[in-house]
């Protein structure tokens, strides 16, 4: 067997919903094989790095890793942006990539660079094939390593002269198994939390979705709020038990709660920068933190704990809360009434919002979308100012239907929407994009008429990278540099892919035209709607959410 066709081989092996890239010099004979030895698509896109965004968000949706090609340099660096971001996220990604010639290393040879360290710093496990008869083993290698602990993604740079060489003997890959947490760990678990007089739970990104349930259900009965880490909404965020979000941005109750609470529950977060706002959030001097996480390497690292448990969540959700619902609930306490209060109260403020009648705010058109999407759509977010908005006016009521990409990768919207219909084709989805992020991928547009996948994108047209202006103005007195755009009309841009496309510049305006995009969308098309808002931002950035003397 050929190294192009073990490749293909294992890539239908390890059920990747397809593979994705721009064909060049030494991958052709890899999208060759793949395209006649196995049903796995090969998906082309305008540009690698929505490749990777495509493969970042359908692992986000998933849990499984897809796999993305990069033919040597300049295409397979173009590939980074994405592949640093699921590694940002603990997301799964098999990346593979031609190296220039083994025959030609040290010449100086078109387009050669070492691949296996470009990669390095943002994967788990970045390797060179140095051999061909040890291809199966060193894939299924990265198989196993993506998925094993914390997810993330791994890269194999191939010399192109090995494609047409022996592979050596065909292994299947095995899915890794997680580990196994010991059961005093989890009994100890329920034994703190029921000893506490201010319990806390903290959600981070490493809850499954599945586990919403099963967590909102310890939250009941233990009596324990739930804060959410930073734009990650792993449980519905209107729920009675659920006080807001930490970090950045972040709700006033939730503040309230990891200041004054004596045993705190941390499920699958790492305490990132901006949910601890720059590392400044502290807990009550005598509060115990017993965190839990696939990670060993996360447990205790930013704040000290008084249990540490290395555990996949996903089994261990279920079996705490079989131990809570055996015993009697707990019932409602002061301090859980008083912190619901604080974040009504907080919600309520929000609806609140004195509305331009004549120019459309961003949180405006966010509002609109949420009365008017289904309650299971899927949101895709880029990265902007606007996405403050999104997480303070879009509630979900189920787990994994928000996606930010927190490691801030402006061009995401539109690649990583359709990674999320590929990995939900029944699925609404819609694209939240400001216009800094959609002109950087907006060809992908036409890769999303041509695949069938239904989308709605609706831009926040500001002429502007407003977050960053804002960041500038605050800080360097009123002036800002670098950040305004001309004049744009993106529902023409629509139009040139064949795209339904839809512009409001009045108020007025931005319901109709969202209601016959979504239709559009409905019946099986893509559509653009480009609303054209006013300067408002969101305040929350630059407004302290811990103060620095607590």
């Amino acid at each position: 067997m050929k190294v192009c066709d073990a490749i293909a081989r294992w890539c239908a092996d390890v059920e990747t919903p397809f593979v994705a890239g721009i064909p060049g010099n030494g991958i052709l004979e890899i999208i060759d094989s793949v395209s006649t030895t196995t049903d796995v698509p090969f998906i082309l896109t305008r540009h690698e790095q929505s490749a990777s965004m495509m493969a970042y968000s359908y692992a986000f949706q998933t849990g499984r890793p897809a796999v993305v090609v990069g033919s040597r340099a300049p295409g397979t660096t173009i590939l980074t942006i994405g592949v640093m971001g699921a590694h940002v996220e603990s997301l799964p990604m098999l990346v593979l990539t031609a190296q220039g010639s083994n025959a030609h290393e040290g010449c100086d040879a078109f387009g050669e660079i070492d691949l296996s360290a470009l990669f390095e710093p943002i994967t788990k496990w970045s390797v060179r094939l140095d051999d061909p008869g040890h291809t199966v083993e060193i894939l299924n290698e990265a198989y196993r390593r993506t998925l094993t602990g914390r997810a993330g993604p791994v890269h194999v740079a191939i010399p192109y002269d090995f494609m047409r060489q022996e592979a050596g003997p065909y292994v299947r890959p095995a899915r890794p198994v997680g580990p196994i947490t010991p059961q005093g760990s989890r009994d100890g678990i329920v034994e703190l939390m029921r000893s506490a007089q201010r319990p806390l739970i903290i959600a981070g990104g490493g809850v499954p979705p599945q586990n919403a349930d099963d967590l909102l259900a310890v939250a009941r009965g233990l009596s324990a709020p739930v804060v959410q880490s930073w734009l990650r909404k792993p449980v519905p965020d209107r729920d009675p038990y659920c006080i807001g979000m930490a970090g950045v941005g972040g709700s006033p109750a939730a503040r309230r709660g990891i200041q004054d609470a004596d045993v705190v529950l941390v499920l699958g977060c790492r305490f990132s920068e901006q949910m601890t706002e720059q590392y400044a959030m502290r807990f009550a001097a005598d509060a115990k933190l017993v965190h839990v996480d696939l990670d060993p390497a996360v447990i205790g690292r930013v704040y000290p704990v008084h249990l540490g448990v290395q555990a996949d969540l996903g089994d261990v959700l279920p079996e705490l809360r079989a131990a809570v619902e055996a015993a009697p609930p707990a019932g409602p306490s002061d301090w859980l009434t008083t912190l619901q209060k604080e974040q009504a109260g907080y919600l309520q403020e929000l609806a609140c919002y004195r509305r331009d009648d004549t120019t459309p705010q961003s949180r405006y058109v966010v509002e609109q979308l949420r009365e008017l999407l289904d309650a299971d759509t899927r949101l895709v977010l880029d990265s902007g100012n606007y996405l403050h908005w999104a997480e303070q006016y879009f509630p979900v009521e189920h787990a994994g239907l928000f996606h930010y990409p927190t490691a801030a990768t402006m061009g995401f919207g539109v690649p990583g929407a359709i990674g999320a219909k590929i990995a939900h084709p029944d699925a609404f989805v819609c694209a939240l994009v400001g216009d800094g992020g959609f002109t950087m991928t907006m060809g992908e547009l036409e890769t999303a008429v041509r695949l069938g996948t239904p989308l709605l994108v609706v831009v926040i047209n500001n002429s502007s990278l407003g977050h960053i202006r804002m960041r500038q103005e605050a800080n360097f007195g009123g002036r800002s540099v670098g950040v305004d755009y001309g004049e744009q009309h993106f529902s023409h841009v629509a139009a040139a892919f064949g795209v339904f496309g839809a512009e409001a510049k009045a108020t007025a305006d931005v319901r109709p035209a969202l209601e016959e995009a979504v239709e559009v969308v409905r019946g099986g098309g893509c559509a653009v709607v480009d609303v054209h808002v006013s300067d408002e931002m969101a305040a929350g950035p630059l407004v302290r959410w811990w103060p620095r003397s607590a």
